[in-house]
């Protein structure tokens, strides 16, 4: 499963365009705040589903 997963990973080139492409000052900090703004939410979403159903067990 994994060696084909490799060969698939392989076989995917970077879009020729693309593979200069230099980020700007502030485009780290821009992807650090879009990726904590799409996955916080969806992480306490998980740890209150954990908490509900702890909750209802243990009640």
């Amino acid at each position: 499963m994994f060696k084909r997963f490799k060969e698939v990973m392989k076989k995917k080139e970077i879009d020729p365009d693309k593979r200069d492409v230099e980020f700007e000052k502030g485009d780290f900090l821009a992807l650090t705040i879009a990726a904590a703004i799409t996955m916080f939410p969806v992480l306490i979403g998980i740890f209150a589903l954990f908490g509900l159903i702890a909750w209802l067990m243990f009640k």
